[in-house]
């Protein structure tokens, strides 16, 4: 803070204001000393206000500092708490979605196992319903060439037995009609 320096050569003496009234601390005002005639003493009580005006502005000076201060040490700590609560938020943020993605993968994981069983299972019955079918089909080829083969044998047998079943009953057919056996031809009825 600058300091005044009031020469005495450059005041007018004629035109000094009247000295503002003096108060103390607790705001009474004080008494003020009978005033000298003097231009001395009325510059001595000039100087002595412009001092204690200067003390005044020093200590609101000195005050407005110490606010500037608290309200700059208030502003870094919001600052730095605005910073480390960023910081925690962020890694939080990034720790939930690392436990999200890891249960993710897990279930997802866990979903493939599952499936797959699933799978074999189907599979395994397939298997099982195939090589039941493949039997079964394999007994169904033997029935048919079974069947193949007694309808052939009877087919046969069948081509043998027919002429001389064939000669039996045309014999016995004569017999009730009144044919000739030996050439078991029906004989002309008139």
């Amino acid at each position: 803070m600058k300091k005044l320096i009031i020469q005495k050569g450059n005041i007018p003496k004629s035109n000094l204001p009247a000295p503002p009234p003096r108060t103390d601390n607790g705001g009474q005002m004080k008494k003020l000393s009978k005033p000298v005639p003097s231009a001395a003493s009325s510059m001595k009580d000039e100087f002595s206000s412009l001092r204690e005006a200067a003390l005044a502005v020093q200590r609101i000076r000195l005050s407005a500092q110490r606010e500037l201060e608290l309200a700059r040490k208030m502003r870094a700590d919001a600052q730095r708490y605005q910073q480390e609560t960023a910081t925690k938020a962020r890694s939080e943020a990034q720790q939930l979605i690392l436990r999200t993605r890891l249960a993710t993968q897990r279930e997802i994981e866990e979903l493939i196992r599952q499936a797959s069983e699933e799978t074999q299972k189907l599979l395994a019955d397939i298997r099982v319903i195939r090589i039941t079918s493949q039997e079964e089909l394999a007994a169904q080829r033997k029935f048919t060439d079974a069947a193949k083969l007694s309808s052939m044998s009877l087919a046969i047998k069948g081509n043998y037995e027919k002429p001389e079943r064939k000669k039996k009953k045309q014999l016995a057919a004569a017999k009730l009609r009144g044919d000739s056996p030996v050439t078991c031809q029906p004989t002309a009825r008139l």
